[in-house]
């Protein structure tokens, strides 16, 4: 016990006391008040507090309560009391170091209290895949730069061995020029970004595509002339046409403003093909050669000087398949020159109908219905271009894919539906396979209600393994018509001397198919096609305030929509006057404006309204068909000028205006002595005048122009204004209608006072045979004099028929049938009624003729039917008492017609009364006759066969034909005879025309068929 007591009791005690002062109890007792104020520090070991009850002295003591984490700042660490808030020393951070890190980013780390230092992202500069600063491995990071011309797109940085993200579809403008963005290649094109055979990706292809090294990708785009991208031909299947270089220097002038062309290149597609044709050199010719794709590519073809190519390029023709089908082939190429080149595309028109569709695929679609793509189709249209596998297409809108048409759609109605945007549809990929992720058999197009006979264009790009091939793929909207004329996103017509105002709201409902907003200001880039010639827009026109904007004006100037802060003019106050004789379109490319990052562009067409410019043309009336030239009777320009002033005469012609499609030429065959060939231009025509009778070599004969076509089933117009003695002038215009094939001439015979319905289904029949189309209406050109009757509309006599409306064949409320011809009363003789065909669409497509014989009696030979070539000639001329058949009921039209037979016939027509025999044979009182009129001299035989030559002289003579005002240009190379020009000038014969020389073969007997013909011309001329 004693030894408990010595030993154990001081160790005990020694616990107790190290027990209590651990403990974090207050040593001193409680007072009971519970009034205590906040612990305070009392030293670096405790804190206290007091009681706050007045008169109290108690405190109360307690150690500090130190947390197990640091509270620090940059520099140091300490622990702080939990509750008085004392703090332990500061003391200096403590690294180890080795940085630490994780995937983003790096720092130095305090052992003690686990504070970071120095934290930052990682850092590559050396491109070794690791940091920099702690070495963590980062991959290495590439940047890709996508440009824009010499500007930059967008940058993208990606890891090595990643793909970019996909990059958009850029845009690009300048004045007069539309671009269509193609893709991206890595092969620097220069500023002009511009597409000429390089490989490359879409969109959507580079956003697959990995890569292994910083890459910069070059925007590619096909660019071309705004209103004329093209140089173009049409031809049937198994013809050829060729290529003429004035064409292509034209076009040259036209984007530069003049200079000198070198040579041009050629960059054929996939489309280049044998099924459609091929082009020549020396077609048919001894250096005949083929340009297959390969050679076509590697060949030039120079202007003028050789040194600059291999071939002329007015050596080149193109040689359509003999089965090819409607299409219109298009061939890039590049036009060089001294100090610009100049992209441009040959369009060949290939077919024997009139389709203009270039359709590849084309789907046909109701308006509010949809239809799933074929993708069959489109396997079907790439193995027939490439030699592989197909396995998706991307395709590229145009202005047409807009919502008031309608979108495509992948799962249309399903539970993936997705509406495909213009600004997205190029960034998509459709695969063939149905397990990709948007295959082609998912892809719908539902079209707007509202859009029947519109068509929706989508250039597309098919892909296999290796190859690929470009395509066009059409969506017909209900009833399409595929003839008619292309018009840009907004179109206005315009009568040629009229103006149209621009209607802002139609910007801003183009502007809003694509952006919810308000449309902020538009700028326009015009092309060749906006000149004085075609008309201009002007500001405030016929106001105090007018400006009349020239080409250069319009491209600086913007017009705001509503706010005037975004533009110098309001788009509201926007009119377009049209000149005198504007007869094309005026095409501007424009730019709707939200921000200078929020725009949408699109293209204005300003059209000349065909029906309202046919309305007031066509005082002279050619009928051709589209591979033959109309050759312009200057006698006609003289005819046209003494209805208007009967007591002048013609002196000279200017042409004022020449058709968008087919040429106008003086001298095209390089014939004539008088002036120089030339073709005539809307720039150039006005600067020639064309005589009646050229007083030298120097000066041009109006009887040396030509017209040809360029293309089918439509009716150019030719204006001009012709000046005669007196200071007399007067404005006029040839009408030509260029068919598919000749225009059958509608004829009958009724007997004279009897009213005659126009035979609906003749004209239809006819219209059809001359152009292949369905006649949707006419309208009549000119009516016939009142002395030989009148056309009334309906049953009646209250509702004459006039040359401004229309008259529909199955549709409108006024029909071909409800027209009804009824003569004069007493009247005999012929009547011709032109018209004007227009396809179901409203186009003009052909001139026509509705004859027709009113006659006292029909009168009836047994070999000259209805189909007979002169069956007029004879029933009307028989009728008059001119030419009468034989006993036994023929006419014998193929005989030859003899001296005697063709005097009786001309001296009749000619007004002369019946001549009885003065001797034994029975033609003896008209050679009696003759003689003494001196329509004849000499001996003649008058059972022998007459001659054209004799013919011509007894027939002027007889019709007391002037000729002392023909024109000094003989018309026919083998007679300078007056009198066969004189009857030539009056229409009544005509001459044989080849390769620009006339021959009238004087020496040549007639049949009985053609004096019938001749003296129906006299009978029917006037004068």
């Amino acid at each position: 016990m004693k030894r408990f007591w010595k030993k154990k009791l001081p160790a005990f005690l020694l616990a107790l006391t190290l027990i209590v002062g651990l403990m974090p109890t207050a040593l001193a007792a409680d007072c009971g008040h519970g009034n205590w104020s906040p612990w305070y520090k009392l030293n670096d070991q405790q804190h206290q507090r007091r009681c706050q009850t007045s008169g109290c002295t108690a405190t109360q003591e307690a150690n500090h309560s130190w947390p197990s984490a640091y509270t620090s700042d940059a520099s140091s660490h300490w622990k702080k009391c939990t509750d008085c808030g004392a703090e332990t020393t500061h003391e200096a951070h403590t690294y180890g170091g080795t940085m630490k890190y994780d995937s983003s980013n790096h720092w130095d780390q305090c052992t003690v209290c686990g504070h970071q230092d120095n934290l930052g992202g990682h850092v590559d500069l050396n491109n070794d895949g690791k940091c920099d600063t702690c070495g963590y491995s980062v991959g290495i990071t590439l940047t890709v730069t996508f440009m824009n011309g010499s500007g930059v797109y967008r940058t993208q940085s990606v890891k090595k061995g990643s793909a970019p993200s996909n990059p958009g579809t850029p845009t690009k403008s300048s004045s007069g020029k539309s671009y269509t963005f193609k893709g991206w290649t890595t092969k620097n094109p220069g500023s002009s970004a511009l597409y000429d055979g390089q490989s490359y990706l879409t969109s959507s292809q580079v956003a697959k595509t990995s890569l292994s090294a910083n890459t910069t990708y070059y925007a590619l785009y096909t660019t071309s002339s705004s209103s004329s991208s093209a140089i173009s031909y049409k031809v049937s299947a198994g013809e050829s046409v060729s290529l003429d270089r004035s064409d292509f220097k034209d076009f040259y002038d036209d984007e530069t403003g003049g200079g000198t062309l070198y040579y041009v290149s050629f960059d054929p597609s996939s489309s280049y093909k044998s099924s459609y044709g091929y082009l020549y050199y020396d077609y048919d010719g001894t250096d005949e050669e083929k340009f297959s794709k390969s050679s076509l590519s590697d060949t030039d073809f120079y202007y003028s000087k050789s040194k600059y190519g291999e071939y002329p390029l007015s050596g080149l023709s193109f040689v359509a398949a003999k089965d090819a089908s409607s299409y219109t082939l298009s061939i890039d190429c590049t036009l060089y020159g001294e100090d610009e080149d100049v992209n441009a595309t040959v369009k060949i028109k290939i077919g024997s109908g009139s389709s203009s569709s270039k359709a590849d695929i084309v789907l046909e679609v109701a308006p509010g219905e949809d239809e799933t793509l074929d993708r069959a189709k489109f396997k079907e249209f790439f193995e027939d271009e490439c030699n592989d596998t197909f396995r998706s297409v991307v395709f590229t809108p145009d202005s047409s894919y807009k919502s008031s048409n309608g979108y495509l759609y992948y799962d249309y109605d399903g539970k993936n539906e997705e509406k495909l945007s213009k600004s997205d549809l190029s960034d998509y990929e459709f695969t063939y396979s149905k397990n990709g992720d948007y295959p082609i058999s998912e892809v719908s197009f539902v079209a707007d209600e509202d859009a029947d006979g519109e068509t929706v264009t989508l250039e597309f790009t098919a892909y296999g393994d290796d190859d690929e091939a470009e395509g066009v793929f059409e969506i017909r909207i209900g009833d399409v018509d595929e003839d008619e004329d292309e018009k840009g996103d907004i179109d206005y017509t315009v009568e040629p001397g009229d103006s149209v105002e621009l209607d802002r709201s139609d910007f801003n409902s183009f502007f809003k198919e694509e952006y919810s907003k308000t449309l902020s200001w538009v700028t326009f880039s015009p092309d060749s096609s906006y000149k004085s010639s075609n008309g201009c827009l002007y500001y405030n026109y016929d106001g105090k305030k007018e400006e009349k904007f020239t080409k250069s004006a319009l491209a600086d100037a913007s017009f705001y929509y509503k706010d005037d802060d975004y533009g110098d003019y309001p788009l509201d106050d926007l009119t377009f006057v049209a000149d005198d004789e504007f007869d094309g379109t005026v095409t501007l490319d424009f730019t709707a404006w939200y921000d200078d990052d929020t725009y949408v562009e699109g293209v204005l067409t300003i059209r000349s309204d065909t029906a309202a410019n046919l309305k007031s043309s066509g005082n002279i009336l050619y009928y051709t068909t589209y591979s033959s030239s109309v050759q312009i009777n200057h006698n006609d320009f003289a005819h046209f000028f003494k209805q208007h002033y009967p007591s002048n005469s013609l002196q000279y012609v200017k042409i004022t205006g020449v058709p968008t499609s087919g040429s106008v030429y003086y001298d095209y065959y390089g014939a004539s002595k008088y002036g120089s060939k030339v073709r005539l231009t809307a720039d150039n025509c006005k600067d020639y005048s064309f005589y009646f009778s050229p007083d030298s070599t120097k000066e041009y004969a109006l009887s040396e122009l030509s017209f040809t076509p360029s293309g089918f089933n439509y009716c150019p117009v030719i204006n001009f204004t012709a000046y005669g003695t007196g200071s007399k002038s007067v404005a006029g215009s040839i009408l030509i209608s260029a068919t598919l094939d000749s225009m059958p001439e509608v004829y009958g015979v009724t007997p004279k006072g009897t009213a005659v319905s126009f035979p609906a289904s003749s004209l239809a029949s006819a219209v059809s045979k001359g152009t292949g189309l369905t006649l949707g209406s006419i309208r009549l050109l000119s009516l016939p004099e009142s002395s030989q009757g009148v056309v009334y509309v309906g049953s009646g006599t209250s509702a004459k028929a006039n040359t401004s409306d229309s008259y529909g064949y199955s549709s409108g409320s006024q029909k071909i049938s409800s027209l009804r011809f009824v003569p004069a009363s007493g009247f005999t003789g012929s009547v011709e009624i032109p018209y004007l065909a227009y396809n179901t669409s409203g186009n003009a497509v052909a001139g026509g003729k509705f004859c027709l014989g009113v006659v006292s009696s029909v009168p009836r030979f047994k070999d000259v039917t209805s189909s007979t070539w002169c069956y007029k000639y004879v029933v009307e001329m028989s009728d008059a008492d001119v030419i009468d058949g034989y006993a036994d009921g023929s006419f014998r039209p193929n005989n030859t017609v003899t001296y005697g037979q063709a005097l009786k016939l001309i001296m009749l027509a000619a007004g002369y009364k019946t001549q009885d025999a003065t001797g034994s044979h029975w033609a003896s009182g008209y050679l009696a006759k003759a003689k003494s009129d001196k329509l004849i001299s000499g001996s003649v035989d008058l059972d022998a066969p007459i001659t054209r030559l004799a013919v011509a002289q007894v027939a002027a003579k007889a019709m007391k034909l002037s000729t002392s005002d023909l024109s000094s240009v003989k018309p026919f190379t083998d007679t300078s005879d007056v009198y066969v020009q004189a009857l030539s000038a009056a229409g009544i014969v005509q001459g044989y025309f080849s390769n620009g020389t006339s021959t009238y073969k004087p020496s040549n007997t007639l049949t009985r068929g053609q004096i019938a013909a001749i003296v129906w011309r006299m009978e029917n001329y006037n004068g």
